[in-house]
């Protein structure tokens, strides 16, 4: 009875080199099942698929009971070593610190998005999934751009760069980002005339398409509770993550919509579908532009007005 007792406690109290595995396990049979599912090339391996996401299933409901149950431990940990260097720990209690991890996070993601619908296009020379892979490049070079701007303009700060100048590079990143988001409505539109012409659309088959659906709302509600809580902050950097954040939740809206129909398009004329899918499409692609078209005219009028504090 003991050793049962002992093996429970271990479980219920997971060490970071037993859990981390477990982790890993959960990411690689979440896309491997999803992939076997989603792909009709795989379809002689479909019992697989099942097998892997059942795995994933346990897997992950224990890799976030674990995390749950070791957070609070690690992150006393953690901060109790950041006390002691100073710099380090200023990094972690500056709140936009934390959003530009999370936005190397989002690169990290992003990419493997690009590379998987990247090299489906090559292979099967479909212009959805070439029109998806641009999409996702262009996100990396949004946020990429954003870390690399941050590294630059830390340096440029800690060597003594008037504070004046420093706000108008940040306004000048602002508007950059602001033009590049034009470029997603433009991938958007291949993929979208794709989805219209020839009924190409976002697919999760099974169960795949509950998990895609919350990952989806998680992104929607992250995205707009991020826009509305930083809406006041004069930090253009941060605000030009949030915005591309949020143009990216709108595309979220549409993959999952579009996923919908197809999972479940015997509720829905095809006439229907295509036509809700398209009109869903267009006001993605009227939304991303806007948004972009705000970045520019606020980073000017900054920009405006910092230039003439500075002659004054």
């Amino acid at each position: 009875m003991n050793t049962w007792k002992k093996i429970l406690h271990w479980f219920a109290n997971p060490k970071w080199y037993f859990l981390l595995p477990v982790m890993l396990i959960a990411i690689g049979t979440t896309v491997g099942g999803t992939l076997i599912l989603t792909q009709d090339y795989l379809f002689d391996y479909l019992i697989w698929g099942y097998v892997l996401l059942g795995i994933a299933g346990v897997t992950l409901s224990y890799s976030i009971f674990g995390i749950i149950r070791t957070y609070p431990k690690a992150k006393e940990g953690i901060l109790k070593w950041a006390e002691k260097h100073p710099r380090i720990n200023k990094a972690f209690n500056t709140y936009g610190f934390t959003t530009l991890v999370f936005t190397a996070f989002s690169i990290i993601v992003t990419l493997a998005f690009a590379v998987y619908n990247g090299s489906i296009a090559i292979v099967i020379r479909s212009i959805w999934f070439g029109a998806l892979a641009a999409y996702y490049i262009v996100l990396i070079v949004l946020r990429g751009s954003i870390l690399i701007y941050y590294g630059v303009r830390k340096r440029a700060v800690d060597n003594g760069q008037p504070e004046t100048q420093t706000l108008i590079r940040d306004g000048k990143l602002y508007r950059t980002c602001g033009i590049l988001l034009f470029l997603l409505p433009v991938c958007l539109s291949f993929a979208i005339l794709q989805m219209v012409r020839a009924g190409d659309s976002f697919e999760h088959k099974g169960i795949t398409i509950y998990v895609y659906a919350i990952y989806a709302f998680f992104k929607i509600i992250t995205a707009i509770y991020s826009f509305i809580k930083e809406r006041r902050n004069r930090s253009m950097v941060i605000m030009a993550t949030k915005n591309i954040k949020l143009a990216d939740a709108f595309v979220s809206i549409l993959a999952l919509q579009t996923a919908m129909f197809r999972e479940f398009g015997g509720l829905t004329s095809s006439f229907d579908t295509v036509t809700m899918n398209a009109i869903t499409g267009a006001i993605v692609c009227v939304l991303t532009v806007a948004i972009g078209v705000y970045m520019i005219v606020q980073a000017n009028l900054r920009i405006k007005n910092l230039k003439q504090e500075q002659v004054n």
